[in-house]
């Protein structure tokens, strides 16, 4: 697991977005391979490049090629009357499935636009607002948002301020400073919480630890992620290492709300550990 956590690292260093995405992978399947997925992002931006060949310097062109490419070539689908949005299915996370499967989260399309606007040169930032993300078009004269989960459908600032009052629960006007504005690192990081919520949501003890140990590659100074690796080492029963994550978690941080549930777990895994022995 050092040699993934490593390989992931190097990636994000490089502000390698498809390669790190597509490295989310590894937390279904530890020898997945991506080779053949990166392949078909290339070639979709190398026709995202023949059909904007013209619109060299125009932003809005550019993305009108890459929703071509995307929603009409490839297929893919976010918000469909055809698929019943399911928030705790991980295929419609995994960049790979969703190329497979041609059914994606918000997340999970966002990343693959950014992906396609930083392939072809589209000054760009990701918008992060409660379950959706946005892409916003920079060096244009007008506001332009992208919506990636809508078929890449674009907003003005109106529009945009309309849809999304009832979405941040306010009856004012908003400004787009209220918005986070996330990185390649933060989409990867979301991408991987999101993976680790819904296994353990699912019981999948064994995936939400792949999620947790790359999790903590990338906030190595989490005690949260200590604690949720120590509760997933308990379930697999791995007591003693259990117990070593939970000690931790409550030395650093003794006043938090969840201390007497976990301290309870740790008497009774000290309690389970005499019986053994």
């Amino acid at each position: 697991m050092t040699e993934i956590k490593s390989e992931l690292l190097t990636l994000l260093r490089r502000h390698d977005l498809l390669r790190a995405a597509l490295f989310a992978g590894q937390v279904q399947n530890p020898v997945f391979n991506d080779s053949s997925y990166v392949e078909r992002v290339l070639e979709m931006a190398a026709r995202v490049w023949h059909r904007a060949a013209r619109f060299k310097y125009d932003p809005v062109k550019k993305a009108e090629a890459i929703n071509h490419v995307i929603y009409k070539i490839a297929g893919l689908q976010g918000k469909s009357d055809k698929h019943k949005q399911v928030i705790d299915d991980p295929n419609r996370y995994y960049l790979h499935c969703v190329m497979d499967n041609k059914i994606g989260s918000s997340l999970t399309l966002t990343m693959l636009y950014a992906i396609m606007a930083e392939q072809v040169g589209i000054d760009y930032e990701v918008l992060a607002l409660p379950s959706y993300y946005l892409i916003r078009l920079k060096g244009v004269s007008e506001e332009i948002y992208i919506d990636p989960f809508e078929g890449g459908k674009f907003w003005g600032q109106e529009d945009f301020q309309k849809k999304f009052r009832s979405a941040m629960n306010r009856n004012r006007i908003l400004s787009t400073n209220l918005f986070e504005r996330i990185n390649s690192q933060q989409l990867v990081a979301r991408l991987i919480q999101q993976l680790k919520h819904i296994y353990i949501l699912k019981g999948n003890a064994v995936e939400a630890l792949r999620a947790v140990e790359l999790l903590t590659c990338i906030f190595p100074e989490s005690p949260e992620l200590t604690r949720d690796r120590g509760i997933l080492y308990c379930e697999m029963e791995y007591f003693t290492k259990a117990m070593t994550d939970l000690k931790s978690y409550l030395k650093s941080r003794p006043t938090a709300d969840d201390v007497n549930e976990i301290k309870k777990l740790t008497t009774m895994l000290k309690g389970y550990r005499e019986i053994v022995n």
